[in-house]
């Protein structure tokens, strides 16, 4: 038994060292801010990709927060939960003539594993309430650009997000966001399950 839980210790840890060299790999094209529009964070700007057909990564780093309340009494039992997690975000990638070359529309709860946190919950019998924030850098997108040039990178992610219904509510609120874009980076090893996606554009 202790044989094991050493060996499974040490691939945790190999696993740890991999991810934090594949993301660290590459140059730096540009870190970007998004600001807050309409409720909103926006990045919408051109960049230039200095050599095709190698991987490029988006690395999104954010900080959220959020906090919910449950009644807990009998008559809410069977009822609808307000509780969310996450915002939407959508991520464009265009060429310089404006064709669209990759989209994706989901929800940053999909991330929310891979970053660090803190936050704590009261619970009584006739109720639970909960609050907590996350911040951290997490891999957004690869991609492999066929050629070398400009290309225009539109992202943008939902500020805040509330849900409300007989006996509870909840939100979830992202507080800032910032974009940092690399090219020749080293893929992240299928080792590390990573729940971005790979593509060729």
């Amino acid at each position: 038994m202790f044989g094991i839980i050493v060996i499974l210790l040490i691939v945790a840890a190999c696993r740890f060292v991999i991810q934090r060299r594949q993301l660290s790999s590459g140059r730096n094209i540009g870190c970007f801010t998004l600001h807050k529009e309409d409720g909103k964070y926006v990045f919408n700007n051109p960049v230039t990709i200095t050599a095709g057909g190698k991987w490029c990564r988006l690395l999104l780093r954010f900080k959220t927060s959020g906090a919910y309340q449950i009644d807990m009494t009998p008559r809410y039992f069977f009822k609808h939960v307000a509780l969310v997690i996450g915002t939407p975000f959508t991520l464009i990638i265009y060429d310089s003539s404006g064709r669209v070359l990759y989209r994706e529309e989901d929800n940053l709860a999909r991330f929310l594993a891979w970053m660090g946190g803190r936050g704590g919950s009261t619970e009584t019998l006739l109720s639970e309430r909960g609050r907590g924030t996350q911040e951290g850098s997490v891999a957004l997108l690869e991609f492999m650009p066929g050629q070398a040039g400009s290309y225009r990178i539109l992202l943008n992610i939902e500020a805040r997000v509330e849900d409300r219904a007989p006996g509870s509510s909840s939100y979830y609120e992202v507080l800032e966001a910032e974009l940092t874009l690399k090219e020749d980076v080293i893929p992240l090893s299928k080792i590390v399950k990573y729940p971005h996606k790979r593509v060729h554009i």
